[in-house]
């Protein structure tokens, strides 16, 4: 190869380098949040300030509506009553009310509630193991780009290095040749010529070693290019069956809320009763 040729390979690497060095990895994608865990608390929205609260001093669970529950007022009963009670306001006064039968017909009414409720925690408790290995493959992409800019950054210096070689010894060419050509005598020729051949094999394996670090750039950026391919893969199957989750949750959240509702109306009505009928006592 001519050294001209060598010359406009040696610029072209540069660019080639300096273009190829200039992609920076992708930023691997976020994680997905992990659904938060199932809440021993049920709370519903109603539209009404009269709150009440289902609460079993023996489990650690609460169902709850209505804006003005008095949390401590319910822990301190939870304290000193033993089993299940139903604690509500009604009209700016608290009462609570251990009726069995009545306690029965509030439990059968939020049981469809609670079902859906353990169903939906049984997709988060699904949706946090895809969620987790997700963030696990997202691990890895980072650590990809990571690895494939170190390498990118050495091969950039080395071709940095190898363009001021190159350009240096362009210079010496240039006044070998100039010294060649105005050369006064055979013994400053020879001289002169045996310069040119020298710094024109310098030329030619300062251009090879260029050769070979575009080559491993190009290696590099093949190579983490397939491997990061293969891990976008991998997200995109574990996303599918969470975007499946996602939609079995929002349904059943639609059909909690409605279960919810229905329960509430119940309740409220076990509550009236509980009041006309003397069975439940004002808390002092």
């Amino acid at each position: 190869m001519s050294t001209s040729h060598r010359l406009i390979l040696s610029l072209a690497g540069i660019l080639l380098g300096g273009s190829a060095l200039a992609v920076q990895p992708p930023e691997p994608p976020a994680p997905p949040a992990p659904p938060a865990a199932p809440s021993k608390q049920i709370s519903i929205s109603v539209e009404s300030n009269d709150g009440y609260a289902l609460v079993d001093s023996r489990k650690d669970r609460v169902t709850m509506s209505g804006s003005d529950v008095d949390n401590q007022q319910i822990k301190q009963l939870k304290q000193s009553i033993n089993g299940q009670f139903l604690w509500f306001r009604d009209q700016g006064k608290s009462y609570v009310m251990q009726d069995p039968a009545l306690l029965a017909r509030i439990n059968e009414a939020w049981k469809p509630s609670q079902q859906l409720g353990e169903q939906m925690s049984g997709l988060g408790t699904q949706m946090s193991a895809h969620g987790k290995a997700m963030g696990e493959l997202g691990g890895k992409m980072g650590a990809r780009g990571q690895a494939q800019a170190k390498a990118g950054t050495r091969e950039s210096e080395q071709l940095r290095v190898l363009a001021r070689q190159q350009q240096e010894l362009g210079r010496k060419l240039g006044d070998a040749s100039r010294r060649q050509a105005l050369a006064t005598s055979d013994a400053a020729r020879r001289t002169a010529e045996r310069d040119v051949e020298r710094l024109q094999q310098q030329m030619e394996d300062a251009q090879d070693e260029m050769e070979e670090a575009n080559e491993r750039i190009a290696a590099i950026h093949e190579s983490e290019a397939r491997q990061a391919e293969a891990i976008s893969r991998q997200m995109d199957q574990r996303s599918k069956p969470m975007e499946t989750l996602g939609k079995q949750m929002s349904d059943l959240g639609r059909q909690q809320e409605k279960a919810a509702r229905a329960a509430d109306k119940a309740t409220r009505q076990v509550i009236a009763q509980s009041l006309s009928e003397g069975k439940a006592r004002l808390v002092r």
